[in-house]
């Protein structure tokens, strides 16, 4: 039988209002592990319903797709991080 491996990246990078950014996903599902450690998440779905918005859209999040600038924000909000913990400019890593 095959090994199924499931991709997940552990940068992405998105754009949010036309200005490229580099994101840091690992820390991303570090955060939501600690969450759920808490006891204030048991899963992705119980994220998806804290930040009202459905599961696949916490999905996309967490496997680097794209997602508006506003979910995003109240995604990093229930995982306790910042825009500025996760996402980088990436004219800045250039220097």
């Amino acid at each position: 039988m095959a090994k199924v491996v499931k991709y997940r990246p552990k940068e992405v990078n998105v754009w949010f209002r036309g200005v490229e950014y580099v994101g840091d996903m690992v820390r991303c599902r570090r955060a939501l592990v600690a969450r759920q450690v808490e006891g204030a998440l048991d899963s992705m779905e119980s994220l998806a319903n804290a930040v009202g918005i459905s599961r696949s859209t916490v999905s996309r999040f967490f496997s680097g797709r794209q997602t508006s600038l506003s979910v995003t924000l109240r995604i990093l909000e229930q995982l306790h991080l910042t825009f500025e913990d996760v996402y980088t400019l990436v004219l800045e890593q250039a220097v």
